[in-house]
């Protein structure tokens, strides 16, 4: 890709290249804007992330071509299991009855890390998207034209001048504080670590995706792919020292009842968890999207979710704008994302968390285990499947289909 002068001019400066920024700058280029996708790592992220796209999400994905080679490098999940560990009570869930609204029944497993490779590696083949790593913004100005974004690159510092950024970098987003925009709600005082490690979870009992309720040893455990690697989630008391999480996994496996098996850690990634949204998702020329809009702890997957439905809202009235339309569609898109993620994503997230990680009445777990396995006939099926569908609610009219 061509290099960057110290100061230049595009339509769309988009920071933080991670699954979200990124299809937000293959999109944008997709519709023949000049993008910049700025990214403050030299190299890709794989520490452990969301590893599940929804059967719901799979036709945007597929609208940004992304979809074909995602499915090829993932694999196909057409079922989960919820298990109470304490009495073994547990129910799995099929997809198959949304085979009646869907072409795509079922959910795509796929490493955070891999989806954001294929994204960009699309990205690469377009003349006007452009991704410069070691880019790390330090702040931004706006005025009524647009705005201007001040990065470091290769220890030096340079600007480059924008019509529109959309701020795609994360929880501590950079462009977030520049803007003065807080970033509300609450920090729980426990911490999740998420786990890739080789161990035969099939052999032990377990489905391609598990929810384990308890309240000291409760997990989620999901195959990523087809070469023996799992994603193995747990919480635990923040206080204890991040250093020593590898010594704690025996006692995880031996929690879980688990055959004693040889195992390979890939890679543990310790992390605090959030229910948190913006003040505001736009800010001028500046948009907000993703976990820098909206974070939140990512039992269910929900985190990542959201954040598609950002892009997939967002591409057309970005749009529009850039072309000389009105940019009344991008305060829509800001007031009902953030609308969506209060009302919506950061509760059914927060429930989830309950449900898994702290739920002491086993009567109460039981009772909702055996509910949700209990036979239903086939609409009402595909209506509790179709369930996080709300998520994606308020797209504008070039996405009226997906509702």
């Amino acid at each position: 890709m061509a290099s960057i002068t110290t100061v230049s001019t595009r339509d769309v400066v988009v920071v933080g290249a991670g699954p979200v920024g990124a299809l937000t700058a293959l999109g944008l280029a997709q519709r023949g804007h000049d993008v910049l996708l700025l990214e403050a790592t030299e190299s890709p992220a794989v520490s452990p992330r969301a590893i599940v796209y929804y059967w719901h999400v799979l036709d945007g994905l597929d609208r940004l071509g992304v979809l074909a080679d995602m499915d090829r490098a993932g694999f196909r999940n057409t079922a989960f299991r919820q298990r109470v560990l304490a009495t073994g009570t547990e129910a799995t869930i099929s997809l198959e009855p949304i085979s009646d609204i869907t072409d795509r029944p079922w959910n795509v497993h796929l490493g955070q890390h891999e989806a954001t490779r294929i994204a960009l590696e699309h990205l690469d083949k377009l003349p006007r998207g452009e991704l410069r790593r070691g880019a790390a913004v330090t702040g931004l100005t706006q005025d009524d034209d647009g705005a201007t974004v001040e990065f470091v690159t290769d220890g030096e510092p340079a600007t480059v001048r924008a019509r529109w950024v959309v701020g795609t970098d994360g929880a501590r987003s950079t462009v977030r504080r520049a803007l003065g925009v807080s970033f509300d709600g609450t920090t729980w005082p426990d911490r999740f670590v998420a786990t890739d490690l080789r161990y035969p979870f099939d052999g032990a009992g377990f489905g391609n995706a598990n929810m384990v309720m308890s309240p000291d040893d409760g997990c989620v455990i999901a195959r990523i792919d087809d070469s023996g690697l799992w994603r193995w989630t747990w919480g635990e008391p923040a206080e204890l020292p991040q250093e020593s999480v590898p010594d704690r996994l025996p006692g995880r496996f031996a929690a879980l009842g688990l055959p004693e098996h040889p195992y390979e850690v890939v890679t543990a990634t310790p992390y605090r968890m959030h229910q948190r949204a913006a003040q505001q998702m736009r800010t001028a020329r500046v948009l907000l999207a993703g976990d820098a809009a909206h974070a939140t702890n990512p039992t269910g997957g929900i985190g990542l979710t959201s954040g598609m439905y950002d892009v997939f809202a967002l591409l057309d009235p970005l749009d529009d704008v850039l072309r000389g339309g009105s940019d009344s569609g991008l305060d829509a898109w800001a007031d009902e994302r953030r609308r969506i993620f209060l009302e919506h994503a950061s509760p059914m997230a927060s429930a989830s968390k309950q449900m898994v990680y702290d739920e002491r009445d086993l009567t109460r777990l039981e009772g909702m285990i055996r509910a949700a396995g209990a036979p239903v006939d086939r609409a009402e099926a595909v209506r509790r499947l179709s369930g996080m569908t709300v998520l994606r609610s308020g797209l504008p009219r070039h996405h009226s289909d997906f509702a």
